[in-house]
This record gives structure tokens, C-alpha cells and sequence, in this order.
């Protein structure tokens, strides 16, 4: 009885925390503009998302966080998303780190960052451009080290990034992650962008700065479930595959711009004629019914993909089997072929939205930029995961590391 009414007590609270992000959707629409021209997201928004818990959801409860699962993370992104997509984007990376951290980190290095009880927000980048690093007495040391594209840099107070590992002799043996202050980190300014332009995706810099062992764990055992989080083992969350669960945090903004495109075109349809016909209102042009219903379909479709991965990376993580590597190829290629519906139904909607959609004040626009923006990142070109999985279906071995 207490079981089922703790399992009650947790389902509101999901139950409440996407409440919450839907509620952000028409504030975020309306500093849309404002949060381009800042190229970051506006602190008193970054703030009162906070206030709301909304930044919590992966973290432990030992350290304050709401510990939910993959779903509710789910349904709150594409909530923000469908507001605005530099926002939803820094959201999504922001709140995924702490799963991040929590699975990979010990816990003594757990306690250096939040036994303080301090604001904690994370953000970072798996490659470095270029990284001269040294194994030294008790850990590594990096001469000087440089990330692109750290998206909510401005907003972070502890990062983490992807770094080769060596020995003394310099021979890299490993890919590893590290975990650090970003009092420590110089950001640069160099994120001008065709779209995005509001997630402060600026590169970063650590020069001469020590990294102890307890902030540096092996990447690659993380990638098959090997974590350092001993504390952590009988919580389910924190078995949710690693890389999985990452690429669901750059893939899922695109079903709430996806969404938002929609939500969009809708409003403005009662007031639109089709130029150069004799339909003077564009909901009456049967073209209209057939482009409406596809796009429709093709965002319904992405999102049955999307919670598709999100109820496999819950249901694995809470029998206590890590996901193996198959299914992990599998979800992967679910997300891209997602994306690739998100696109395709974005397209139906721009091109049914006549040449209205190119002036800079149209939110349409925007979101075209943002989609695009998001689309060609390298870890979830819908090209790429489909060839993984197709290799899979083959039986030949995946053609990328981080699965």
C-alpha cells in the first residue's frame, strides 16, 4: 500500500512538471525574438525554470532533483520546444547532463558538485577540436584544450567534455570524459548562426588546468553500462543507456518545433487566401486538406518513434538489464527516421505557407532556421543513425563509436 502510494505520489508529480513546461509555451513564443537578438536565452526565463523544478528532473533526489524518467523528461522538451527552440534546446542538453553525471561520475565527485548545495547547471561537448593533455601524479593535465559548439555555456556553472585519455607516454589509450567548475572554462564569443542563435553555442577553452582522476572516467565503458555511480546502482534511472538517452536530447526538439510549425500555420490559416486562385480561404482549397493531413500525420508519426525510445530506455532501465547493443541501434534509428518526418512535414507546412513565411518577423521563419539549424548536427543526421541501423538489419558492425 505504501508502494503503490509512493508510485501515486510520483506520477503527479510527473503529471505536474509537464504542466509546467506547457505552460511556458506562450511566454516562450513571445520572447522568441528577443532571445535571438541576446544569442542566449533570457536569465529571468532560464530562472523561473528553475523556480518551477523544470531543471531537476534527472537528478538524483539525494541531491535535490525529482528523479523521474525518460518519459516525463520527454514530454517536458518538446513542451519547451514547441515555445522555442533555442530554449528547448538548451533545456534538453542542460537536463540530460545530470543524467550524464549522475550515471558516470563516483560519488565522491558527486558531493564536490552539489554538496555545496549550490545552483548547478552543466554544460559541454564530447570533441575537442584540438587538446594538448598530459597524464600526470594523480591525473591528467591540459595544456590547452578547445570545444565548439557548447550549447547554454553562459548559463553553466560546472561543464563536462570528451577528451582523449593517455598514459606517460602520451599514447592515447582511452576516450574519456571529465567533469569540471566552469569558473575554470573561457568561453568565447563566436556563436553567430543561422539559426539556433539564442542556445550561446559559443567555443570554449581550458588552458593549464588539473583534472584529478575522481573527475575523469572512461567513455567507453560508460558506453555499455560499466559506470561509476556505485551508489547509484538500485536506482533505476541511473541504468538508462548512456548514448541512447543522449541523442534523444538533440533529436526530440525537432517534434516540438515540428509541433510548434503546426500550432503555427493553424492560427494563421482562417485568415489566408491561396494568391493566384479563386480560393479566397485557403482552409476551403482540398490541396490544403491533403498538405494539412500529411504534415499532421508525418509529426504524429515522429512522436509515436520518439516515445517509442523513451518507453524502451524506462522499461530496460527499470528490469535492471542494461539496453544491449542491438536494441541501442535499433532506438537510434528510430530517432532518425523521427527527425526525417519532422522535416518532411516542416517542408508541407512552409510550402503551403506562401511567401509570407521569409520575412524575419514571421515565428515560421524561425522555426525553418531553428529545424535546420538543429538538423545537421553530427550526432543525429538522420542519414547517419538510418545507415547504422540498416548495417545492423545487414549483420554487419555499427560504423560509429558511441552507440
Amino acid at each position: 500500500m505504501k508502494q503503490d502510494l509512493l508510485e501515486t505520489d510520483l506520477l503527479e508529480i510527473n503529471k505536474q512538471l509537464v504542466e509546467k513546461a506547457k505552460s511556458f509555451v506562450p511566454r516562450l513564443r513571445e520572447r522568441g525574438s528577443e532571445t535571438e537578438e541576446l544569442r542566449r536565452v533570457p536569465e529571468d526565463i532560464i530562472q523561473d525554470l528553475k523556480d518551477e523544478g523544470l531543471f531537476k528532473i534527472l537528478r538524483p533526489t539525494r541531491y535535490g532533483g525529482h528523479q523521474s524518467n525518460i518519459r516525463t523528461y520527454l514530454d517536458c522538451l518538446v513542451e519547451i520546444s514547441r515555445g522555442c527552440g533555442s530554449t528547448g534546446w538548451v533545456y534538453s542538453l542542460c537536463n540530460i547532463r545530470e543524467l550524464m553525471i549522475a550515471e558516470s561520475f563516483s560519488e565522491e565527485t558527486h558531493e564536490e558538485i552539489y554538496g555545496p548545495g549550490t545552483d548547478v547547471v552543466f554544460a559541454g561537448v564530447f570533441e575537442p577540436r584540438e587538446i594538448k593533455v598530459r597524464r600526470v601524479e594523480g591525473g591528467y593535465f591540459i595544456d590547452e584544450g578547445r570545444w565548439m559548439f557548447c550549447s547554454g555555456s553562459v548559463h553553466a556553472t560546472w561543464g563536462y567534455f570528451g577528451m582523449p585519455l593517455v598514459d606517460e607516454t602520451g599514447a592515447v589509450v582511452d576516450h574519456g570524459l571529465i567533469t569540471l567548475p566552469f569558473k575554470d572554462i573561457e568561453i568565447g564569443d563566436d556563436w553567430n548562426t543561422l539559426g539556433m542563435r539564442g542556445t550561446s553555442s559559443h567555443g570554449v577553452i581550458i588552458r593549464n588546468t588539473f583534472i584529478p582522476d575522481r573527475r575523469a572516467v572512461s567513455l567507453s565503458e560508460a558506453k555499455n553500462g560499466n559506470f561509476q555511480s556505485k551508489h547509484f546502482r538500485d536506482q533505476s534511472l541511473y541504468n538508462t543507456a548512456l548514448f541512447p538517452a543522449l541523442n534523444l536530447s538533440l533529436s526530440a526538439p525537432a517534434l516540438g518545433l515540428a509541433r510548434a510549425a503546426l500550432d503555427i500555420f493553424m492560427e494563421r490559416l482562417p485568415n489566408r487566401r491561396i494568391s493566384y486562385t479563386f480560393y479566397d480561404k485557403q482552409d476551403e482549397a482540398p490541396v490544403t486538406h491533403l498538405q494539412l493531413s500529411e504534415a499532421a500525420l508525418k509529426i504524429d508519426s515522429a512522436a509515436m518513434h520518439f516515445y517509442r525510445v523513451a518507453d524502451e530506455l524506462d522499461a530496460f532501465a527499470e528490469s535492471g538489464k542494461y539496453m544491449d547493443a542491438d536494441t541501442r541501434i535499433k532506438v537510434n534509428g528510430d530517432m532518425g527516421i523521427a527527425v526525417e518526418y519532422c522535416k518532411e512535414a516542416l517542408n508541407i507546412l512552409i510550402g503551403a505557407s506562401g511567401g509570407s513565411y521569409i520575412y524575419n518577423g514571421n515565428p515560421l521563419q524561425r522555426v525553418f532556421r531553428d529545424f535546420w539549424s538543429m538538423y545537421v548536427h553530427g550526432a543525429i543526421l538522420p542519414s547517419s543513425q538510418l545507415e547504422t541501423y540498416g548495417r545492423s538489419l545487414c549483420g554487419l558492425e555499427p560504423n560509429k563509436d558511441f552507440i
